[in-house]
């Protein structure tokens, strides 16, 4: 999750550098996981931890942009936008003096597949935040004002963004990726379905998707598991029993097309794409040490040591397995001069065709194991805020409750075969290549 808190005082300040000092929830402590049941019926995950007096809550809702109407695109992000904009007889300005005054850090974003929300604060505060966050997701005030306000800068950032090459890229990869569904539109909109977007879109989107039957919970910090029911059942009961979700089907992405976007630019910038596993996918342990072998290691990967450390025809290179709720695909990509573009394209799709016929060499599968098993505990067991938001990630994608306990078990038990067998499968595929700069890449790309 990729949440902003707008707000974080000085006490917390204090604190995060506490945090840092001593150290915060470790990972023996992330895997003594429990699942809670409210008294009103609300499941969560939680985490007990006095460590330090700090608790911090996660959550989301299925549903994220891919429930925009037709032609209101970023009503989602609006959305939670507009969340912490007013609520329960406050308007903007004294909700956010109230926060700052109680020490409370809050914030709401949306995704492709849900809308999702947090909170940190201390623990003499927690039962105020609750309490708070209740009137916040129960009756958030939605003002005229506020939305002119928000849609303006929406509106604005999206405008600035077809100045942006890497911005036109990726929307042109997502449009030819995944052509008619959700997906391919942005999850911010444009300047056209922003304006369209009225107070009425936001207050329906959000009785159709904050409902109780819709809703992950994630806890962590000093809070024994009963107060944490109860005040679960304040800040989410109210909501309604049920949402009301537009049905959204899986996708295979369309590979194997290629364009050029002519734009004036020092630089030109090549992305493709290939072939991914979901989450889900009993393989997906073998792709993902796969793709970090080719390009998902930064410094140690194929990609980057044949096309910038042997010949240095670029800044930086990598590759990237991305997992939806209703598709999946792993993509790779560089920038570098106009005039060597093609021959690092070349490199890289010569090492992507060797990883597909041949697979990696034993020690490489073994220090990637060894890379990844270590990197686990640093990337998302080094602050509450992550492991709350890994409580919440792994039920969405219904993984076990006792799995970071088991990961290594999983990681350790792909074989050389299990590997070289996934990377045949995904990268023999024609690639969908998608590049911007001054002048064609590849001879046969389309122009766009």
């Amino acid at each position: 999750m990729n949440r902003n808190f707008p707000l974080f005082p000085a006490t917390l300040r204090f604190l995060a550098v506490l945090l840092m000092v001593v150290g915060t929830v470790t990972g023996a402590q992330a895997a003594d996981t429990r699942e809670v049941t409210s008294p009103s019926g609300i499941r969560f995950w939680i985490v007990e931890d006095y460590t330090v007096p700090i608790v911090t809550l996660s959550f989301e809702f299925k549903g994220g942009a891919n429930q925009d109407p037709a032609g209101k695109a970023g009503l989602a992000a609006v959305l939670a936008a507009m969340m912490d904009e007013g609520a329960g007889g406050m308007d903007a300005a004294e909700l956010k003096a109230e926060l700052e005054a109680r020490g409370i850090e809050m914030g709401f974003s949306s995704g492709r597949d849900a809308l999702s929300g947090g909170m940190r604060v201390l623990a003499e505060e927690v039962q105020g935040a609750f309490t708070l966050l209740a009137g916040i997701l129960a009756a958030p005030a939605f003002e005229e004002q506020a939305l002119e306000r928000i849609r303006a800068g929406f509106i604005q950032r999206a405008v600035r963004s077809k100045t942006s090459p890497r911005a036109i890229l990726a929307n042109t990869m997502r449009d030819n990726l995944f052509s008619r569904h959700p997906y391919s539109l942005g999850s911010r909109g444009d300047e056209r379905t922003l304006a369209r977007i009225t107070r009425r879109d936001i207050v329906e989107q959000h009785q159709r998707i904050m409902a109780r039957d819709n809703l992950t919970i994630g806890i962590v910090g000093a809070i024994a598991p009963q107060d944490a029911a109860r005040m679960v059942d304040e800040a989410f009961s109210a909501l309604p029993a049920n949402a009301a979700l537009e049905p959204v089907g899986d996708v295979e992405p369309v590979f194997g097309f290629k364009k050029h976007i002519e734009f004036n630019t020092p630089q030109t910038t090549v992305s493709i794409a290939l072939p991914g596993v979901k989450r889900a996918d009993p393989d997906f342990f073998a792709a993902y040490l796969m793709n970090h072998i080719l390009g998902g290691g930064t410094f140690s990967s194929r990609l980057y040591d044949e096309v910038r450390e042997k010949r240095g025809l670029v800044y930086n290179i990598g590759s990237n397995l991305s997992t939806l709720r209703h598709s999946a695909y792993l993509s790779a990509g560089f920038s570098t001069r106009p005039d060597q573009a093609g021959q690092a394209l070349d490199l890289m799709l010569d090492e992507i065709r060797s990883m597909a016929e041949n697979g990696p060499e034993a020690g490489e599968l073994e220090a990637a194991k060894k890379f990844v098993l270590g990197a686990y505990a640093i990337n998302n067991l080094d602050t509450s805020a992550k492991i709350a938001d890994g409580l919440v990630r792994l039920q969405a994608e219904a993984l076990p409750i006792d799995y970071v306990e088991k990961r290594p078990e999983y990681i350790n038990s792909v074989t050389l075969d299990d590997v070289r067998e996934i990377a045949s499968r995904l990268l023999s595929v024609e690639p969908a290549i998608v590049t911007i700069g001054p002048q064609p890449v590849l001879r046969d790309a389309a122009a766009n």
